[in-house]
């Protein structure tokens, strides 16, 4: 009886051991994950295989050893892990999810979506396979299948930022066939999510509403009333600006019939107060881009001498001044008033309705401008057509964006060379952060998704405009990442006196007067070793857009007015020609029509003269990062995957798709050690 007790006291001992070995093990990998750490990796390996010789059998022992190996990029000793602990226990939930991730990072797409959707069907509450299942088909292109998997999930998770950014993600692509008050009241729960981009819901609320209005060339039957009262359309038009020439024409229509009817009275109806407060936030997400009649303007105009005189009244209440302004917000962005400036003085308290509108079209432009003052300089360019360039930019600062989306936080480089597998060795530096640098920075979403998604980046963003660099600055304060934003060419980027890791200059290039000396500005700033990532317009991907700057020739506008009556002109012609501009999303905003259509300098390249650009730089090249659709098109037409394609394959794939590189060529180099 003795002996029992002492034996199964030793067990209770080992048992206890090795489950201290493996939370120690857990511990050293949940660390060397969040810190990128390959010596504490090694030491979570040493411990849990410890634990596992005391254990054989203990399935999460088992399972921790996989996911190590998969974390070092030890495939072949994952796949062993996972075989002998599936044939122990088939049905774990674990292991199939972590065979799922195996698989995943190898690239079998389906082999991974067969053990999420295994793991899912035991259990849909013990890991997040049913998530990765969803990613996978969103991965895959199957947009309708992910969709409906996220739209699933965010019923039970509605709080979890990344089911919330992939619902969003997957809803980008689809188009509703019809209308469904089901959809559109989960549309209007998504609506009031934090921190995700709402305009990745324009496609889907646009298509549910022209089937709910019944929207056509023809026009909208719907009344009035009802449009004006329409809990989707009020409530998307807060959220995005809409993309859509029927949509626009609906608006335009309404806002002209408000104006001429309220300005008489200088009353709004109760009723129509909604509308009134929704299209004044329109105009002010897209920048007042819609055509304006000469009747309204000269009406605007009237309405904004009434506004300057009923502001000298000392006892003005902000009841007395609301109807006229929010007539005047469906025409102007409030930051472009007259009255502006003396509405920031006052400081008037506002009805609990126009809260929200006046905090986005009159409190935050406010500070942002304060913010843009203390933003450090290189000093002034001596170069004119960076001038042109920086005025630009200064007039309408692009792009204006409200959400950072989502992505799993990732080794930099670690990223590269799983893009480019073979073509970049010792990458990465002995200790200390990656240093790198935004060239052309823009409004900032680029530099901040560096800094948020990767370990260890030391992030400095140069951009020839302070209001771009303004809204950057206050983006950064909102999501808590320090990033050094300084105003400059990057023609003067030697006065930083600094070398970096890592340079991005993204669309940057081919608006300067000679590409050719900005990238060798860039490549001097580049250490040794050192990697850059360019981005330049693909000439054959422009075709359609240098045709129509040809034709309008030495009138293209450089003001809104004339940007106005070109895009009404353009939408008027309905003749299909420049259906593709159209359609495209950045013909709907100020700043994002005149960067498409109207920039004051403009380079277009193919792809043998990037390689001259590269090559005159003295520069390595690595490779291109595939745009969408690529996989499927090398593969059909070269059979090859994107990673292995040369230069000349890829101009074989851009003369069967033109539009491949609508994107631009994005592609990275290095610099010689």
């Amino acid at each position: 009886m003795a002996s029992v007790q002492t034996t199964t006291r030793l067990d209770r001992a080992r048992q206890t051991d090795h489950r201290s070995l493996l939370t120690e093990a857990s511990r050293c990998y949940n660390e060397a994950s969040r810190a990128n750490n390959r010596a504490m990796l090694v030491q979570a390996a040493e411990l849990a295989y410890q634990a596992w010789q005391a254990d054989s059998d203990y399935i999460p022992g088992i399972n921790l050893l996989a996911r190590i190996a998969m974390r070092r990029g030890e495939f072949k000793e994952a796949h062993h892990w996972l075989d002998t602990g599936l044939s122990i226990k088939p049905e774990s939930t674990g292991l199939l999810y972590s065979a799922g991730h195996l698989a995943l990072n190898e690239g079998r797409l389906e082999v991974a979506a067969d053990y999420f959707a295994h793991a899912t069907r035991i259990s849909r509450t013990s890991t997040k396979a049913p998530l990765y299942l969803a990613h996978i088909r969103l991965l895959q292109g199957e947009y309708l299948e992910a969709f409906q998997l996220y739209r699933e999930l965010i019923k039970t998770r509605s709080d979890d930022t990344q089911v919330r950014n992939k619902l969003f993600e997957a809803a980008s692509y689809i188009v509703a066939d019809f209308y469904s008050q089901e959809l559109e009241a989960e549309l209007l729960r998504w609506f009031e999510f934090d921190d995700v981009d709402h305009s990745q819901l324009r496609s889907l609320t646009t298509s549910l509403l022209t089937h709910k209005l019944h929207l056509t060339e023809a026009g909208c039957p719907v009344e009035p009333e009802n449009i004006a009262a329409d809990p989707l359309l009020l409530k998307a038009m807060s959220r995005f600006h809409f993309c859509d020439p029927l949509i626009e024409r609906l608006l335009l229509t309404l806002r002209q019939s408000l104006l001429l009817t309220s300005s008489r009275d200088l009353a709004i109806k109760s009723e129509y107060m909604p509308l009134v407060i929704a299209l004044a936030a329109q105009c002010e997400l897209n920048e007042s881009v819609w055509f304006i009649t000469q009747q309204e303007q000269q009406l605007v105009s009237q309405l904004n001498q009434l506004a300057d005189r009923i502001l000298q009244i000392p006892t003005l209440e902000a009841r007395d001044l609301s109807a006229i302004l929010l007539l005047t917000m469906m025409y102007q962005p409030l930051r472009k008033a007259p009255c502006c400036a003396q509405l920031t003085e006052r400081q008037l308290v506002w009805p609990e309705d126009l809260r929200e509108l006046m905090q986005a079209c009159l409190i935050q432009p406010e500070y942002i401008s304060r913010l843009r003052s203390a933003i450090p300089s290189l000093g002034a360019s001596s170069d004119s057509v960076s001038d042109k360039v920086q005025q630009q930019y200064e007039e309408h600062p692009y792009p204006r964006w409200t959400s950072l989306g989502y992505n799993q936080k990732n080794d930099y480089y670690g990223s590269l060379q799983a893009l480019f597998p073979g073509k970049l060795n010792n990458l990465q530096p002995a200790s200390g952060p990656i240093k790198v640098l935004i060239a052309g920075c823009g409004t900032g979403r680029h530099a901040l998704r560096l800094k948020r998604y990767f370990h260890r980046m030391d992030v400095t963003a140069l951009d020839l405009s302070l209001s771009s660099l303004g809204y950057a600055q206050y983006q950064s304060e909102r999501y808590g990442l320090p990033v050094d934003f300084i105003q400059g060419d990057l023609l003067l980027i030697n006065r930083l006196g600094e070398e970096f890791d890592v340079i991005e200059s993204s669309g940057v290039l081919h608006h300067m007067e000679h590409p050719e000396a900005g990238l060798r500005a860039l490549t001097n700033s580049l250490r040794p070793g050192g990697v850059m990532k360019i981005a330049l317009y693909s000439r054959r991907a422009r075709t359609l857009i240098n045709e129509l700057r040809e034709e309008l020739k030495y009138a293209i506008p450089d003001n809104e007015q004339d940007i106005r009556t070109v895009r009404e002109a353009l939408l008027q012609q309905g003749n299909g020609r420049w259906d593709a501009i159209i359609q495209s999303p950045d013909f709907y905003s100020m700043s994002s029509v005149r960067d498409l259509l109207f920039h004051t300098q403009e380079h277009t390249f193919d792809l043998q003269e990037v390689r001259r650009l590269v090559d005159s730089a003295n520069l390595e090249w690595i490779g291109i990062v595939p745009p969408a659709g690529a996989q499927k098109l090398a593969e059909k037409v070269l059979r090859l995957p994107p990673k292995n394609l040369t230069l000349n394959d890829w101009h074989t794939l851009e003369q069967i798709e033109p539009a491949l590189f609508a994107g631009m060529y994005q592609f990275y180099v290095r610099k010689p050690l």
